[in-house]
């Protein structure tokens, strides 16, 4: 079983990340060779499309899927290297999740004060200890009038709130958010997004959030969009003399392999065979009719600018 984590490496770490699953017979890898890093206190969101391998990443990350190959770490654990017993603690103590359906956190007969006390019960934590931790995590939700309502008796909203701190029940260091606010109108998606961003702030969290909403970029410290089962690129925003703007980088992994925007794509007509050329500190890809005195040679350097 692994260690706590060297603070020099980030809290998830995935290399060459691959994941195969069965399906009516068939074999689909929907994770193919992925990359990421998100540093200790970091808050990033990851999109793509529907298969694109978003939630099959964030199962392993919750440690209910294997790696088939490659590395996933989170929080210094090896997820590649642990058993069942070993998965049951680390799904306990390091990972928190929260689930698009607020009712697949929530036990309905339960209060929500009882729901949020439900996963401490494995850290065999006395009953008044329990209690006195879920009441606080309910009120930082803003659901301290709310204790003794049962999930039916409370909105849309209000479950996710509650489904929240039972995430953050076992205080882990990692949260991870599938679609969170993707049950919810538009304010109240808003609302949970600013409660999930203090949250993470106040309690120093590590956080994960798979979305399609296009309100979380503007909560989290970067977007990693997801194509084809690997990391393809990043948005930051950026403070410059005109505002805060987006910067999109192609993210490139360890074999040199990067995925070209398709909008730049069909702009360019690039397609197939293409050549690639140095050009300073970088590189320029063309046409593979160019010839290989355009812009330099592909071992030659080339002036900058």
């Amino acid at each position: 079983m692994s260690t706590a984590p060297a603070r020099s490496e980030p809290m998830v770490r995935c290399e060459g990340l691959v994941h195969i699953y069965r399906s009516e017979g068939l074999e689909v890898v929907a994770l193919q060779g992925l990359d990421l890093s998100v540093d200790e206190g970091e808050m990033i969101a990851i999109v793509g499309r529907s298969g694109s391998g978003k939630t099959t990443l964030m199962n392993v990350l919750a440690g209910l899927d294997w790696p088939s190959a490659g590395l996933a770490r989170v929080a210094g654990w090896d997820l590649a290297q642990l058993d069942e017993g070993g998965r049951a603690t680390y799904r306990t103590t390091v990972v928190g999740y929260v689930w698009q359906q607020a009712q697949a956190s929530l036990t309905a007969e339960l209060d929500a004060v009882k729901n949020v006390q439900l996963p401490m019960v494995a850290g065999r934590r006395p009953w008044a200890a329990r209690r006195a931790e879920a009441v606080e995590l309910l009120a930082a939700v803003g659901l301290g009038e709310r204790l003794h309502s049962r999930p039916a008796q409370l909105s849309a909203g209000e479950q996710q709130r509650v489904a929240l701190a039972v995430a953050l029940a076992n205080r882990p260091p990692v949260l991870l958010a599938d679609e969170p606010t993707a049950q919810l109108d538009g304010a109240t998606a808003h609302a949970i997004l600013e409660d999930l961003r203090r949250m993470q702030r106040e309690l120093g969290l590590t956080a994960v959030i798979v979305t399609h909403d296009p309100q979380v970029a503007h909560h989290v410290d970067r977007v990693v969009q997801i194509r084809d089962g690997r990391t393809s690129t990043e948005t930051r925003w950026v403070a410059d003399e005109t505002g805060a703007r987006a910067d999109e980088l192609v993210i490139m992994d360890r074999a040199g392999r990067l995925q070209v925007p398709p909008a730049l794509l069909a702009a360019t007509g690039l397609a197939g065979r293409v050549r690639v050329v140095r050009h300073g500190r970088g590189v320029l890809i063309l046409p593979a009719d160019s010839g290989p005195a355009v812009g330099g040679s592909p071992d030659a350097g080339a002036p900058d600018g």
